[in-house]
């Protein structure tokens, strides 16, 4: 039987311990099924027999993430007959080096998360780069907790700097999940000007609130897409996105008014400029589109493939 395994890193008194039990105490997550917590730092937050039992798991502690030899992996699945594997990894090890080892057959790498303390974020920066880019280069979801008051733009904008594609969960003093940066980001009181990186976040954001933008001053990076048969000057410019997996890649792209075929390398990028409009497809189904003032020759993204996660 292959066993799910999720792993959380972060420094010593992230949160690691208590995302794990708030995972574990999840009833929608949790019913019934054995865990084993396969732990090498203890914090302050402990995983007491009550919970263990409650949770239908169990706690095996190693001493270091060195110590997680493909060997020693085999010798645990004999031992401990459960149903899904959970490693809290130490905060001052490199979390390269598990990845390096691998898992056994029968364990499948779930999910990877890493909590960070945003309010001593700034210090992490300053003092423990290298080992905060560990946690987060490998990371899926990054947990900010503790982020009330803190910037969430300086954390957005440095985290995407080191993994652009982690989701992001910002949650107060409280544990309560706050307002993520996306609903920030897009002010649109002012111009915009949508950054490579933002692409997908913003194109996403205009399909759920088109008249967001209506009559904004907007400009994107896009390419050729496709272009409306009824119509010689409008063109559907967008960029390609992986929706869920490599083998299923899409455009995601808006009609552009004001261009024309002639004018337009189908390999090259764009950055267009224009006013956008909130406009209504046959079928009564609201969309952005752009009426473009000025289009010019641009440099392809960093990363041309649009991710969502």
């Amino acid at each position: 039987m292959t066993k799910p395994v999720y792993v959380f890193s972060g420094f010593l008194d992230s949160g690691k311990t208590t995302a794990i039990k708030g995972t574990l105490r999840n009833p929608r997550f949790n019913e019934g099924e054995s865990s084993l917590i396969i732990c090498f730092e203890q914090g302050d937050v402990e995983y007491e027999e009550k919970f263990l039992k409650l949770t239908n798991s169990q706690v095996l502690y190693l001493d270091s993430v060195n110590d997680l030899t493909i060997e020693k992996q085999k010798q645990i699945d004999k031992e401990y007959d459960v149903e899904r594997i959970f490693i809290e990894l130490n905060g001052m090890e490199d979390d390269n080096i598990l990845y390096n080892t691998g898992f056994i057959k029968d364990w499948e790498l779930a999910q990877t998360l890493t909590t960070i303390d945003a309010s001593k974020f700034t210090i992490f920066m300053q003092n423990m780069r290298q080992f905060l880019y560990n946690h987060v280069v490998n990371a899926e979801v990054v947990i900010l907790n503790r982020s009330d008051g803190v910037d969430k733009r300086y954390l957005r904008n440095n985290l995407k700097s080191i993994n652009q594609y982690i989701e992001l969960i910002y949650e107060d003093k409280n544990g309560n999940v706050t307002n993520k940066i996306e609903d920030e980001l897009f002010d649109t009181s002012k111009d915009l000007d949508i950054s490579d990186m933002d692409y997908g976040l913003w194109f996403m954001d205009a399909v759920d609130n088109p008249m967001k933008y209506d009559k904004k001053n907007l400009s994107i990076k896009v390419k050729y897409a496709g272009k409306i048969d009824e119509y010689d000057n409008v063109l559907i410019m967008g960029r390609k996105a992986m929706v869920c997996c490599a083998e299923d890649i899409t455009d995601i792209a808006l009609p552009c008014l004001g261009l024309h075929e002639k004018d337009i390398d189908k390999d090259k990028y764009y950055k267009l400029s224009g006013v956008a409009r909130c406009i209504q497809n046959e079928e009564g189904i609201k969309m952005c589109a752009l009426n473009v003032k000025k289009f010019e020759v641009a440099d392809a993204p960093k990363d041309e493939l649009v991710t969502f996660n």
